[in-house]
């Protein structure tokens, strides 16, 4: 008899879990939304970064180095299969995108409002010249890069507010998709700082160096960085 009802109260804990089991089955931790992923990719390499310019031009080239690098980007762009290329109007970002393009088999697509940071005055030159010839204008803009502006330019404040209005529309045209976004630093730096709902005062302690490629997934109601600054192999590395 003992036995017996050891078994009747087995089988019951056994119907037990299985009821439990079949609840947690239909319950859903959080409700499923769409992801729309960012690969956010850095131009290939120019002469003025090679320089330490501060630049905005539009009219700037890719390099050998930076050609190279637009190689690099395409090969793995392809074996993430994305559902459009898009990039900033810049002639160094169009450059890296059409090579990426024709490596993928998908039209690059410019699409404007993501131009670099406007550096105003100071176009062209880099800080050590500002800080030997201007010092009291390099001095006050350095007591907060943030907020300050260079002379005739935006600040970085103004520039993260600027790409955060701007890749909500992106991110409610492409919702669900993946995007192969060929860009600049600064607006890379931008989409992250939005992502991790980070204080804009951490801008510069962000690294995007010129051929990098980074991951930001967005649904709805949240963002996850999967990684930052990702170099692809060169050809012979």
């Amino acid at each position: 008899m003992e036995a017996l009802v050891t078994s009747r109260a087995s089988e019951d804990v056994a119907k037990q879990r299985d009821v439990q089991s079949a609840a947690s089955q239909k319950e859903v931790l959080h409700p499923e939304e769409k992801i729309t992923t960012l690969l956010l990719i850095r131009h290939g390499h120019t002469q003025a970064t090679e320089e330490g310019r501060l630049y905005n031009d539009p009219r700037a080239e890719l390099t050998n180095e930076g050609i190279r690098q637009a190689h690099a980007l395409a090969r793995w762009v392809k074996e993430k299969n994305p559902d459009r290329l898009l990039s900033s109007t810049a002639k160094r970002v169009v450059s890296t995108a059409e090579i990426i393009a024709r490596e993928i088999g998908l039209v690059a697509e410019p699409v404007e409002g993501l131009n670099e940071w406007d550096v105003g005055d100071w176009e062209g030159r880099t800080y050590l010249d500002i800080k030997k010839n201007d010092p009291a204008i390099y001095a006050h803009w350095s007591a907060d890069p943030i907020l300050n502006r260079p002379p005739g330019g935006e600040s970085v404040a103004d520039m993260v507010e600027r790409i955060r209005k701007r890749l909500n529309e992106l991110l409610i045209e492409h919702d669900g998709r993946t995007i192969a976004l060929v860009t600049h630093a600064g607006i890379v730096r931008s989409v992250i700082i939005h992502a991790l709902d980070m204080p804009v005062q951490n801008f510069w302690r962000i690294s995007i160096p010129v051929g990098s490629v980074s991951r930001v997934d967005f649904s709805k109601t949240f963002a996850t960085v999967h990684f930052i600054a990702t170099q692809p192999a060169l050809d012979g590395e």
